[in-house]
């Protein structure tokens, strides 16, 4: 694990914070990652792996009408399962991950594009992530990476 990975974990056990997470295209990474670490039952309330629309309605409460006007892959649609998550898992953070790690585009949206969400006690930034150069499991890896790195920019770790 990385130094920054560790000193986000470290500073969230610290400051007895908790966090969870929605994933679609990262399939459960963000969450594996955190879990790799001694001591994540501490911080780690849990997490959904949401690859379906039914299943991002249904289980944290993503509106459909939000999906339908901007699409799975959009920032709204990564808000809303940052915050879904977080208020079903009664978190203090939320992290949603939602694009296209390919092999094909997905509703229009190129492989090597995703949003990420990340909720803060109710105040919520997203991010694209953008990098077609990369294959399938190494943008999922970068897009885990960057929710990592934003994480300790808004938490203000020096790491």
């Amino acid at each position: 694990m990385t130094d920054r990975k560790r000193a986000v974990i470290e500073y969230l056990r610290i400051n007895e914070l908790t966090i969870s997470a929605s994933e679609s295209l990262t399939g459960g990474l963000f969450q594996s990652t955190i879990v790799q670490y001694p001591g994540a039952s501490k911080i780690f309330e849990g997490g959904f792996i949401l690859y379906s629309k039914w299943a991002k309605v249904k289980l944290i409460g993503v509106p459909a009408d939000l999906i339908s006007r901007y699409g799975v892959i959009s920032s709204e649609v990564a808000e809303s399962m940052a915050t879904g998550c977080m208020t079903v898992m009664q978190s203090d953070i939320g992290v949603g991950f939602t694009g296209a790690a390919g092999p094909k585009q997905i509703n229009g949206k190129s492989v090597g594009t995703a949003w990420l969400a990340i909720n803060i006690r109710g105040k919520s930034k997203t991010y694209l992530i953008n990098d077609a150069s990369l294959g399938r499991n190494d943008f999922r890896q970068y897009c885990v990476d960057v929710a990592f790195k934003e994480l300790a920019k808004l938490l203000k770790i020096e790491a």
